[in-house]
């Protein structure tokens, strides 16, 4: 071997006896637990450690899991966290470290705390570690940080109650409670122990201790969505915010995440310790309005389908109505009751809708009264036979749920569901009768005038009656309800419809005419009347007083004469039809006629529009309001003079003359 040669591998034998001993050196100082604070953002963890019962503990014991890889692998990490604290990216994050449950279980730690069994957690309240590490506990399975963490600031891996809360109370309903006495043994006075109250008789009789002490859990422990942000940005990720099993995988048995990273605290208190002694009113009256919640739901009836409330389907609950307070006028301390009238629908309804809810009211006790003597007629009925057995007992069954549906209505109020109200009285009717049949009685109950309507459950609930009305359209026409939907058998949906606006009018004038101006209703004699009431009155001269018929109805000649068509359909007349009668040049006269109306109506509606907002007097008000009325008629009419010209020339001419006495001259 050359000198040279020597010499190079002397010094890289040097050299490399001087690395490793440079390595164990940085491993053994950075193995202390004061380098750990070197970092200034360890400071806190720092100072929790020095002052917990781990002090005397060096931090990678419980850093590292045992075993020289482990070491390697934590020094690895120690160098990404250097070159993190060296660029300053730790400021995008807070500092985070996982402890193995191997490093907690390691010989010289707790590795007998499996045997251990029980401890005593907090004073009367055991634990104990074994079905909490071993088993599943509620599906999922545990770690020693899944209760040991650092939640809280100042304190190193200290357990805190709202950990257990959330295991023990979340998604549980009070039937599914856990037992009080699986974590509290019950206080029982003793030769060695005294208590403020002995419970040895409520534990002999099995006394429920919320009986006593009411509901103990406040919150729900919901995760919401704005937790997941806080880590993950990708959507992937958070598209699987439903599979809770696998994010319980990830996050509690694979990685060490504090449950209140994500879910909201649940509280473990007795309400009779704090500020607010009343427990909710549920815990004392349960299911105190459920019939009213039952009708408003549209749920529970015998033999019908659910019918929910427009209002319960919009999201509203009882408070959107009960809104007016009813206070007591004894002693002041006594509180008040929210209620409902019939006011409260007019906050959101508009005024007038009052009216509507006494409507509801005095047709549903209407209903009731046939009802409930219908009951009692059918169980007259049933005393006279056997209803142990057969049919009788079938019978039997039907007046119950007659009676079920009845008492649904009568006292969850039908203002909460007046359709579904109405389908249950509807229900209890034919249950009434079919128990009656069943029995062969021959008993007829009373009517029931609500059983055959006509018009759609949906529209009769708020619109009961409209069968009797007669409007006016927008074109004058006069329409009678009662006509359309009697005989002629139509649906409100014939007319109106609620796809764009509840109500909304679908059916144009064609489509009428379609019916009333074809060939068989003129051959059937049909009354033009019926719905062209305003040009009879100019015809007849009727309109608005004493007027002058039109020399045509003086002759009696039918509307039909001038109105029919050559295949005997209803035309709109023209001047080719008074040619057909009066000969050549009529038509000139015709349209003499309607230039004349024409120009009388402009010019009144110019003057209308001079009188607006004028301070007049009683008297000017009285020709104003004529000389509206008179415009009106005309314009409704439509046939610009052709009806009655004389009269159109008349009160054209009155209306304007009345104007220009007593307006400003232009």
């Amino acid at each position: 071997m050359s000198p040279k040669l020597k010499k190079r591998l002397t010094f890289a034998g040097i050299a490399f006896v001087g690395m490793i001993l440079f390595i164990l050196a940085s491993m053994q100082w950075t193995s202390r637990s004061e380098f750990c604070n070197s970092c200034h953002y360890m400071e806190p963890f720092y100072q929790a450690w020095q002052h917990s019962s781990h002090s005397d503990v060096a931090c990678i014991i419980c850093h590292y899991e045992p075993g020289i890889m482990s070491t390697f692998r934590g020094k690895i990490k120690g160098l990404e966290q250097l070159f993190m604290y060296a660029t300053q990216s730790y400021l995008r994050s807070k500092p985070w470290a996982e402890i193995p449950d191997a490093s907690c279980l390691r010989s010289g730690c707790h590795e007998k705390r499996l045997l251990l069994g029980e401890v005593e957690f907090k004073e009367g309240i055991l634990f104990d570690h074994r079905p909490h590490l071993l088993e599943l506990r509620r599906g999922k399975k545990l770690r020693c940080t899944s209760c040991h963490s650092q939640i809280v600031q100042g304190e190193h891996m200290t357990v805190t109650a709202s950990t257990c809360f959330l295991c023990h109370f979340k998604g549980l309903g009070a039937e599914a409670s856990p037992s009080c006495t699986q974590c509290h043994d019950a206080p029982v006075a003793t030769p060695e122990q005294q208590v403020s109250y002995d419970h040895t008789m409520i534990i002999d009789r099995d006394i429920d201790c919320r009986k006593c002490h009411g509901e103990m859990v406040v919150g729900d422990g919901a995760v919401p969505t704005d937790n997941c942000e806080d880590c993950h940005f990708e959507q992937a990720m958070l598209d699987q915010y439903g599979d809770t099993e696998k994010i319980h995988v990830i996050h509690i048995t694979e990685h060490k995440l504090e449950c209140q990273r994500c879910h909201l605290a649940i509280q473990h208190k007795s309400v009779s310790r704090s500020a607010e002694v009343k427990p909710a009113c549920q815990s004392c009256h349960p299911d105190f309005h459920e019939t009213q919640a039952m009708l408003f739901r549209g749920q529970g009836g015998r033999h019908v389908a659910d019918h929910p409330s427009p209002m319960y389907t919009g999201g509203l609950n009882c408070q959107g109505c009960h809104i007016f307070h009813q206070t007591t006028e004894e002693f002041a301390p006594g509180g008040e009751t929210v209620m409902a009238s019939d006011e409260s629908c007019e906050y959101c309804h508009g005024p007038g809708y009052s009216e509507l809810v006494e409507a509801w009211n005095d047709s549903t006790e209407k209903r009731l009264k046939i009802i409930e003597t219908s009951i009692e007629r059918v169980e007259h009925e049933l005393t006279l036979i056997d209803t142990t057995g057969g049919i009788g007992r079938q019978a039997a069954g039907n007046l119950r749920d007659a009676k079920f549906n009845y008492q649904l209505v009568e006292y969850g109020k039908s203002v909460h569901n007046i359709t579904y109200a109405d389908v249950l009285l509807q229900e209890s009717r034919s249950l009434l009768i079919t128990a009656l049949d069943q029995i062969g009685s021959g008993y007829r109950l009373p009517p029931y005038p609500w059983t055959d309507q006509i018009i759609p459950g949906e529209c009769a609930s708020c619109h009961e009656g409209v069968e009797d009305e007669v409007i006016e359209t927008a074109d004058g026409l006069r329409f009678d309800h009662g006509v359309h939907l009697n005989a002629d058998s139509l649906s409100c949906r014939n007319c109106h419809s609620n796809m764009r606006r509840h109500g909304e009018m679908v059916m144009s004038r064609d489509n009428c005419l379609s019916c009333h101006h074809e060939k068989m209703a003129i051959e059937q004699g049909a009354e033009c009347a019926n719905c062209h009431a305003t040009q009879l009155e100019v015809y007849s001269g009727r309109a608005l007083g004493a007027g002058m018929p039109d020399i045509m109805y003086e002759a009696e000649l039918e509307c039909s004469q001038c109105h029919t068509g050559d295949e005997s359909e209803v035309v709109r007349s023209d001047a080719d039809i008074c040619i057909a009668c009066h000969g050549e040049g009529y038509d000139e006269i015709l349209t003499t006629w309607q230039e004349t109306t024409a120009g009388l109506l402009l010019q009144l509606d110019a003057l209308l529009g001079r009188a607006d907002g004028m301070q007049l007097s009683a008297q000017q008000h009285r020709l104003l309001s004529r000389a509206r009325d008179i415009r009106n008629l005309f314009t409704v009419d439509g046939s610009r003079g052709v009806h009655n010209s004389m009269l159109a020339e008349e009160y054209l001419s009155e209306a304007v003359g009345s104007l220009e006495e007593f307006l400003p001259k232009s």
